[in-house]
């Protein structure tokens, strides 16, 4: 029997220093087919030399938004599901067999898990849950991505036909995204159990480094939407919230002098 497949896009822009933690996460899948493509922006630092000892196919796409690069990748696959991984994220082994078991079995577009946090040497830091699936629209109507992308698979089908990751925006398209396939009534099922991937935290990501500019692209992903929020809403914030009351109290703990 063939193993199930996914396709996955890893971004990379002057990725050596991570770029073979997250390949060998990738190549060490179990009973899953995976097949990767490294969407580079011109890096000069030995990225593409790894990709090359690693046996990879590169395509070149322009620096300036890191979703561009996704979306070019994305449409070279031809598989049924896909993803994209930082070069410096990591899933673990059993994930993608997991996950595409789960979206088989529940008829889903979208298959997300827990996630854990790592530091810059790739030590634990927490691990964030996620909601159900019930939860969801509220919480993005209330500007909340209730799971972290890398700990999340869609059906490439349903990335067609809601259009791809928005390039307008440079650092918030993954919640536009998400936000669209929940909003749009594909169905999303919610793998539970031990986390899928991991998000690897430091000062240099995109995030850290343009927090003010993520802030107005999510102003601006506001007023394009005009959502209105219900105090259901605030509800679905709230109880997400309460799910992750312990890693709160224990980051303020490991937070203070």
């Amino acid at each position: 029997m063939a193993k199930p497949q996914i396709g996955v896009v890893v971004p990379t822009l002057n990725s050596s220093a991570t770029l073979a933690w997250t390949l060998c996460a990738l190549r060490s899948q179990r009973n899953v087919t995976v097949d990767i493509i490294v969407a580079d922006s011109g890096s000069e630092d030995g990225t593409l030399d790894i990709c090359k000892c690693w046996g990879l196919p590169t395509i070149y796409v322009p620096p300036g938004n890191m979703y561009r690069a996704i979306n070019a990748g994305l449409r070279q696959m031809d598989t049924e599901w896909a993803t994209y991984l930082n070069s410096d994220d990591l899933v673990y082994p059993q994930s993608y067999a997991r996950m595409l078991a789960l979206g088989e079995e529940q008829h889903a577009s979208v298959v997300y898990g827990e996630c854990d946090f790592l530091d810059y040497e790739g030590r634990f830091l927490y691990e964030v849950k996620s909601p159900p699936p019930s939860r969801l629209p509220g919480m993005f109507r209330w500007g909340r991505l209730g799971f972290k992308q890398a700990a999340a698979i869609f059906r490439r089908g349903a990335f067609e036909e809601v259009g791809g990751f928005d390039e307008q925006y440079r650092l918030i398209s993954d919640y536009d995204f998400f936000y669209r396939m929940s909003l749009s009534g594909y169905a999303h099922a919610q793998l539970k159990g031990p986390a899928v991937a991991a998000f690897r935290l430091h000062p240099s990501q995109l995030s850290e480094r343009e927090a003010a500019n993520m802030e107005r692209e999510m102003r601006l992903f506001r007023e394009v939407q005009k959502a209105k929020t219900s105090f259901g809403d605030l509800l679905d914030v709230l109880y997400w919230r309460l799910q992750n009351s312990s890693t709160y109290v224990w980051r303020l703990m490991k937070e203070r002098p």
